[in-house]
């Protein structure tokens, strides 16, 4: 663990010097998430390499907002008479990013369904279903007298499954 938050740690100070270095109006840190981001796009760095620790950061994300918010509050005297215009763009950032993040998903949800089956049709539906069921290899489950869907063999959950979506 302690090799894995090394590895972000020195992308994260790599960001952070190349942003005082150039004088870059991007904060380090973002430029650290893209270093990162391009490292393991390219193969430089390997998941396997980060994969804990990161997952680690990401679980206790919630923690490093907390001295933002003791600083926040500390600092109400700053923000009085200010309350109405942070509550607009606070909705208003949060509708851009809802707004944006769907968008998102849309498309990068059609990058990746092109040349796929169409979800509503029948007819290829039934044709997924015939691969899925050919490719894997159905075994026979002595049946105990429980009627449990695990028991039965994958060719019919499969079908099952695609008349569910049809109907």
């Amino acid at each position: 663990m302690l090799k894995q938050f090394s590895i972000i740690l020195s992308i994260y100070f790599l960001g952070e010097l190349l942003q005082k270095a150039f004088g870059l109006p991007v904060p380090g840190n973002v430029i650290g998430m893209l270093l990162l981001f391009f490292g393991l796009s390219a193969g430089v760095i390997k998941l396997e390499m980060i994969d804990k620790m990161s997952g680690f950061l990401l679980d206790n994300l919630a923690f490093f907002f907390l001295p933002a918010g003791v600083s926040l509050i500390t600092c109400f005297t700053l923000l009085e008479g200010k309350w109405t215009a942070i509550l607009e763009i606070s909705v208003l950032s949060t509708v851009v990013i809802l707004a944006v993040t769907g968008l998102t998903v849309e498309l990068v949800k059609k990058y990746f369904d092109k040349g796929q089956p169409e979800s509503g049709s029948p007819e290829k539906l039934g044709v997924t279903a015939e691969k899925a069921a050919s490719g894997t290899k159905a075994r026979t489950v002595v049946n105990t007298g429980v009627a449990e869907p695990a028991q039965r063999n994958v060719h019919e959950n499969v079908q099952e499954h695609v008349q569910g979506q049809v109907s």
